[in-house]
């Protein structure tokens, strides 16, 4: 019997051997049918780069995008992996160097970063606690501390020879701080089309030239539609107090609030040094807060207490933390840490949040009620605005309907003028001939409209109704016209403004140069551009650096810059070309640079020039050394691993939601100020 139990004994184990071969298979293969199910890249050793004998991992360059998007920073993958070859440059140039930190001057920086301020011995568990909380390990932590100082070592290296004289930094200075008060021509292409006007011959010959680009190669359709206006359906619905306060009614009770109260205690962290010291603070303050706190959470007192004592961000600290204003739910703004309290019950703190370089710990304090009146207006407009749009929707599904029956707009029109609240000559509109990409009048281009008069391939034939700007349009076709040659008279705007555009780039250099010439000086700069249809312009205490004109297309460059410090006072430069505009500067006064500011400001001026000197050496430097190693093989960039990441970031993003069939349209809100993030 015995015998007989010890053969079972061995013939179950080779079973369940073979069962748990039999499961992690197939769980493998469970998962790997599972849709949507997507591949953890954080911890993927799959390379993405190769530089030298270092290389790059996918699951590095996934962490890093994932740290800056915690801190509300999309990064392109792309940029980043730039970043990380860049690290890994480094670290083969330190070691070819011989640079590469020791483990002494890793002990002694760590060390030092950790060092106690109250004098107390160095705390090898709270070390190892943040190391692993950072890096995901002591020794992955260490050796980024060796490779920040191998790369501070190669730098000091490759610039030990940067200098910079005291004559550079005060002409350095001298063109920093130097004020001039300015009388300018801005010349762009645009001005100088609008006083262009062509003769019929000079576009006929330019069209002539031209004509290729003026080829009509997508099929045009000439349409007629009824537009029903939503907004004067919404205007024939009568919405009593009664309706209105079952809607209120129904709201959830977040939703009658006019916002909560939240407290804050703010750590800076006035440099990256100090982040692991600062989120430990954070920690054990939060640990204490609800250490002591009951039933309700944390009391507003209790809160404000350590605020008061604790928090580095003095306009609320003073207040006991608390931030003026309530929050609201701001779904644009979805990484805002105070939108992170309205999933909160009062009395709750949050985890230490870092927002920018802070660390933030929020208190939900209580939500401030709004009564049915003080809600009525806003509950009327978005009541209105989704009754109103079903109505015309049901509205635009019945005129689609009946013109599929007559074939006739005008009829149709006339029928549904009552229900649609407007006049037949407003519902009947027509296009003219368009194709995808054309703009239609009263709603410019419209994907919307393309596609519902894209299966209309015969006279007369009747399409569904279409959501466009402001309400619906039932289409008919009218006419349609196959790819072709356009003529003149089709394309004639188009052809005109090519014209102007190109016979302004034509003159602008010599209209330009003109003006530049026939200004002596200052006083004589505007009229020398009123004779050619141009005004000058004003800009006082204009420093070099700073864009010249005025809104988007204000600019400047290191070649009109140049032409402005070395102008006298009382002329006129040169004309500039800034990319396709052009200048030409009057200097009417000149503030030179203060000679006592420079002497009180000297020695850190000169430190300033000399790490900016130094940067652009450094930088030089690893520009050629990565185009050494990209022409000798020894960068190699896997891009079909970088798309898994790109991929997946697109997988991510969220979507905008449509509900199905017709789309709702957007809704319009007014804009909620937002809890205060910076000192007031």
């Amino acid at each position: 019997m015995l015998k007989f139990f010890k053969r079972m004994e061995r013939t179950r184990n080779i079973i369940l051997v073979v069962f748990a071969v039999l499961l992690v298979v197939s769980l493998i293969v469970f998962g790997a049918l599972q849709p949507g199910t997507q591949e953890n890249l954080l911890v993927s050793n799959e390379i993405v780069a190769q530089v030298g004998d270092e290389t790059v991992t996918l699951g590095e360059l996934a962490t890093q995008q994932q740290t800056f998007q915690q801190r509300q920073q999309n990064i392109p993958a792309n940029f980043l992996l730039d970043g990380l070859i860049r690290q890994k440059m480094v670290k083969n140039e330190a070691e070819r160097l011989g640079l590469t930190a020791s483990d002494a001057e890793v002990a002694e920086a760590i060390r030092e970063i950790f060092k106690p301020e109250d004098g107390q011995p160095f705390d090898q568990a709270r070390y190892e606690q943040i190391a692993l909380r950072q890096a995901g390990s002591v020794t992955a932590y260490e050796e980024s501390i060796r490779d920040e100082l191998s790369a501070e070592k190669v730098r000091a290296f490759i610039t030990a020879g940067v200098r910079v004289s005291e004559a550079e930094v005060l002409e350095d200075f001298r063109r920093k701080n130097t004020k001039f008060d300015l009388s300018y021509v801005a010349i762009s292409t645009g001005d100088i089309a609008e006083g262009i006007q062509p003769t019929d011959e000079e576009l006929a010959k330019y069209f002539e030239e031209n004509k290729k680009d003026y080829y009509i190669s997508l099929p045009q359709k000439k349409i007629r539609y009824v537009y029903l206006e939503t907004s004067k359906v919404g205007e024939t619905l009568n919405l009593t107090d009664e309706i209105l306060k079952a809607e209120y009614d129904k709201l959830p009770p977040e939703r009658r609030q006019k916002g909560v109260n939240v407290q804050e205690i703010v750590l800076r962290v006035a440099s990256p040094d100090f982040d692991p010291a600062q989120l430990e603070k954070a920690n054990q303050i939060v640990q204490s807060l609800r250490q002591g706190q009951g039933p309700g959470g944390v009391t507003e007192e209790r809160f404000a207490e350590v605020a008061k004592g604790q928090s580095e961000r003095p306009s609320t600290a003073a207040n006991g933390g608390r931030v003026s204003g309530l929050v609201r739910p701001n779904p644009s703004n979805p990484d805002d840490p105070y939108q992170r309290i309205l999933s909160m019950k009062e009395g709750e703190i949050t985890e230490p949040i870092k927002f920018g370089s802070d660390y933030f710990i929020l208190r939900r304090g209580k939500a401030e009620p709004k009564s049915f009146e003080e809600m009525k207006k806003e509950l009327e407009v978005g009541l209105r605005n989704r009754r109103a749009y079903a109505a015309n929707s049901e509205l635009a599904q019945k005129v689609a309907a009946r013109l599929k029956e007559v074939k006739d707009v005008d009829k149709v029109a006339q029928e549904f003028a009552g229900q649609a609240n407007m006049s037949v000559a407003n519902m009947v509109k027509e296009t003219g001939y368009v194709k995808p990409g054309d703009e239609v009048e009263g709603f410019g281009v419209s994907q919307d409209f393309e596609q519902g008069i894209a299966p209309l391939e015969e006279k007369g034939q009747v399409g569904d109704r279409i959501p466009v700007p402001g309400g619906f349009a039932v289409p008919l076709l009218v006419d349609k016209r196959d790819p072709r040659d356009a003529t003149l008279d089709e394309v004639r705007q188009k052809v005109v403004d090519a014209y102007k555009v190109a016979e302004a780039r034509k003159r602008i250099e010599q209209i330009a140069k003109d003006i530049a010439s026939g200004a002596q000086n200052t006083e004589g700069l505007s009229a020398a551009a009123s004779a050619k249809n141009l005004k000058t312009a004003e800009a006082a205490d204009f420093i070099l650096g700073s864009p010249l004109g005025e809104g988007p297309t204000a600019t400047t460059s290191e070649a009109l810059e140049e032409a402005i410090y070395n102008a006298e006072e009382g002329g006129v430069t040169g004309a500039v070309q800034v990319g396709d505009n052009w200048y030409v500067v009057g200097v009417k006064d000149r503030e030179e640079a203060s000679t006592e500011d420079f002497n009180a400001q000297r020695d850190s001026l000169v430190e300033q020039m000399l790490l900016e000197k130094r940067g652009r050496v450094f930088a030089d430097y690893l520009a050629a050394v990565r185009r050494r190693m990209e022409q000798s093989g020894e960068i190699v960039i896997y891009k079909e691993v970088l798309a898994k990441l790109e991929a997946q970031n697109q997988q991510d993003a969220p979507a905008p939601q449509f509900p199905g069939g017709i789309p709702m349209p957007p809704q319009q809100s007014v804009p909620i100020p937002q809890p205060p993030t910076g000192d007031e």
